[in-house]
């Protein structure tokens, strides 16, 4: 009995005290009802189309270069960095895929990554490398063939090329700058299949070559 009683006089004291403050019980009634009918509200207004198949995306062929591919820096062409310079087997390799790709770019060799890496630190014309090709593979003279397991990793532009060309993406992102690699999925993420219209899959786009 007396935990009745203690819980009776609790609930009396609160309602005494919302009744002093018919304001504040107002607002604490209406607020939660306000914000619920918001969300309602939005959730009718979004427009939502049932997909039932998957979305299949053509195929994209290596021969069709990106947009941005066509229009070089002003007054200079795009580059394609290699490491090392002094293998000729790596300069031939290089040469090809320069020649291959109908776009207006030189090759530019380096004798290690460091040299690279400086390039990119200290010359303003750094801007105009596309990737640079980074070969493992140790060589010790010009001649040397390239081995039978070749090794190598390409090194981007922190900044994308292709942002200009591509659909808008995150409002919160920069989207001149990095390639979005810690974000999983979209922050606001789109009823349906993401950008369906895109065949190379939309943001954020392609940068290959």
């Amino acid at each position: 009995m007396a935990v009745l009683r203690q819980l009776a006089l609790l609930l009396w004291k609160n309602y005494t005290l919302q009744k002093r403050k018919v304001l504040v019980t107002i607002l604490e009634l209406f607020l939660p009802l306000l914000f619920s009918g918001i969300l309602i509200w939005l959730r009718l207004k979004i427009q939502s189309e049932n997909v039932p198949n998957a979305t299949l995306y053509p195929g994209q062929s290596i021969r069709e270069l990106p947009l941005f591919f066509s229009f070089p820096p002003p007054g200079a062409a795009w580059e394609l960095a290699y490491v090392p310079s002094q293998s000729d087997a790596v300069r031939t390799v290089v040469e090809t895929v320069r020649r291959t790709l109908v776009i207006n770019m030189r090759a530019r060799g380096f004798p290690s990554e460091k040299d690279f890496e400086d390039y990119v630190r200290y010359d303003n014309c750094s801007a105009n490398v596309l990737a640079a090709v980074v070969f493992e593979h140790a060589f010790n003279h010009s001649r040397d063939p390239l081995p039978l397991a070749v090794k190598y990793h390409l090194r981007f532009s922190y900044t994308r090329r292709n942002y200009m060309w591509t659909q808008t993406g995150s409002f919160f992102l920069k989207e001149t700058e990095g390639w979005h690699t810690t974000s999983l999925f979209p922050l606001f993420p789109s009823p349906g299949p993401r950008e369906p219209t895109s065949p190379d899959g939309g943001e954020p786009g392609e940068e290959h070559f």
